[in-house]
């Protein structure tokens, strides 16, 4: 496969580099319709939309996903009014439904007309494909992403006064020995901040899975599943590191560092508690404070910002930590449906936005007017980037750039090593920490991305029922009154998912995880 891509790249590579529709007045247009799950109620009005339509010479119709989106796609597809263009959720088993369907362009038919898409997607079309051997969907958001992702994100002021400069400034990680102890001469030296008790670390937001919170499954090199010496994937759980992680949870919470709210834990809750100024550590994504940081810089002083640091457990090698587990595969599938009237103007659209000059409209905006290339460098106008910092939701709506993320590609640009989108060509202290403090923590999860069986089927019933059974024994462990009651917890949830059938799953996951492998090495 690696080959017929190669091949067809270097024939498209004849054709123009750009494809895209000679701009007409509006009412001559083609019209696209155009589902994007993420939109929310917003208008394709903005001076980036308005750009883009004249640049492919087509309208955008966009439908709006009122109410659930994922409904609102099972609903379109029963009733087979769905529209031109759609994007998914990437790992919903809706993607498989619509492509079963036969309600989706095989896109492999049509790659001589898509000659950006392979030149930008490369082999990330091999991995893509449906088990028949074709493209139905682009994925987006796609590519191995160098941001770095979860670490301890520690109060820097508070860093400082207990270790001193040099070792807030070391890029040197902690141990879970240590921070510990970080954790404990913070609670002598403060034991209320703010007028409130203080809380030593909190968690990110529990989800309905076994991920110990991302942070803590990095910190001891797991991931997303546990593979045996015979290679075969097990749900990690039962990797002997997960019950190590989850004793060093409950230690945390035993001496009264951890957050003791963090089972109900809400995303909006969370910036609350950040920005109350009496919380020193939180252990998730470095972006996940931004919010808190702009109060906290407020509130109490320019030093007072959550900065990322390293924590590994005390017998892992700082460089096999997983604390940056991202999908090369991306987050969406955007496709196009069966109901388009007029497949040459998507194409040439869909062609257009996945190139380089389509990413930098939609990400970069206007050159000349959000951007100029200076010595061959992609260089910011004015004061753009910091008003993206300060207020992004904003900077989207008034100046459209990265109000539209189609066909995003992950990583930054070849010709001059700028990042894939404005905002981020200034970094931060926030975005230095995190690249200086969790290096080689990235790893891709594409392989394992999608695995459990989903739908009615017994085995997927099977499957949802083994993870209900792990989510709920998870917090009880975390929040055992003893190191004893862990063990007794973990072993009875062990015990309830054999009894669940999760060798069954497991069997599942392994014969679409051989069928993957096989694909993409084909």
């Amino acid at each position: 496969m690696k080959k017929r891509i190669a091949l067809l790249l270097a024939s498209v590579m004849a054709v123009s580099s750009m494809t895209v529709i000679p701009a007409a007045a509006d009412e001559e247009r083609p019209t696209i319709s155009f589902f994007d799950k993420n939109s929310g109620i917003k208008a394709f009005d903005d001076r980036i939309a308005e750009e883009l339509m004249n640049r492919t010479g087509v309208n955008i119709d966009l439908i709006s996903p009122t109410g659930d989106p994922g409904e609102k796609l099972s609903l379109m597809l029963a009733g087979q009014d769905y529209p031109d263009i759609i994007l998914m959720d990437r790992s919903s088993d809706i993607v498989n439904k619509y492509i079963e369907a036969g309600a989706l362009v095989n896109l492999s038919d049509y790659m001589d007309k898509l000659p950006n898409v392979v030149e930008m997607y490369g082999d990330t079309l091999n991995k893509t494909r449906y088990t028949d051997g074709n493209n139905y969907y682009l994925s987006n958001w796609y590519g191995p992403d160098p941001d770095p992702v979860n670490g301890f994100i520690c109060r820097y002021d508070i860093m400082v006064d207990l270790l001193g400069q040099e070792r807030a400034d070391s890029d040197e990680p902690f141990t879970v020995s240590e921070m510990e102890e970080v954790f404990k001469q913070f609670k002598e030296k403060y034991p209320t901040l703010e007028g409130k008790d203080s809380v030593a670390l909190m968690l990110s937001e529990p989800k309905k899975t076994d991920d110990l919170n991302g942070t803590f499954a990095g910190m001891y090199g797991m991931k997303t599943y546990y593979k045996d010496e015979d290679g075969k994937l097990h749900f990690r759980v039962s990797d002997p590191k997960y019950l190590e992680a989850v004793h060093s949870l409950n230690d945390l919470y035993a001496e009264g560092y951890l957050d003791k709210e963090w089972v109900t834990l809400t995303s909006d809750l969370k910036n609350q508690k950040l920005a109350a100024g009496n919380v020193f550590a939180y252990a998730g994504a470095y972006w996940d404070v931004w919010t808190a940081n702009a109060s906290l810089n407020q509130m109490i002083g320019e030093d007072a910002k959550y900065l990322a640091y390293k924590v590994v457990a005390d017998d892992v090698d700082p460089d096999e930590t997983t604390l940056g587990g991202r999908s090369s595969l991306g987050w969406d599938a955007i496709a196009i449906t069966n109901n388009c009237e007029n497949l040459d103007a998507a194409l040439a659209f869909v062609d257009y936005c996945a190139s380089q000059e389509g990413q930098d409209l939609l990400l970069w905006g206007i050159e000349g007017e959000d951007y100029t290339i200076e010595d061959g460098v992609r260089t910011p106008v004015g004061d753009i980037v910091e008003r993206f910092k300060a207020d992004n939701t904003k900077m989207q709506e008034e100046t459209g750039i990265t109000r539209w993320t189609w066909f995003v590609k992950n990583g930054n640009h070849e010709d001059d090593g700028t990042p894939s989108r404005i905002s981020m060509a200034k970094k931060d202290i926030t975005a230095q920490f995190a690249e200086k403090n969790l290096s080689n923590t990235y790893w891709d999860t594409a392989e394992f991305d999608g695995l459990i069986p989903t739908g009615n089927t017994p085995v997927a019933l099977k499957a949802q029922k083994v993870q209900d059974i792990i989510a709920q024994a998870y917090p009880h462990m975390v929040n055992a009154a003893s190191s004893d009651e862990v063990d007794s917890v973990y072993n009875q949830m062990m015990s309830d998912l054999d009894a669940a059938g999760i060798a069954e799953v497991e069997d599942a996951i392994n014969e679409t995880y051989a069928a993957r492998m096989e694909l993409w090495n084909e």
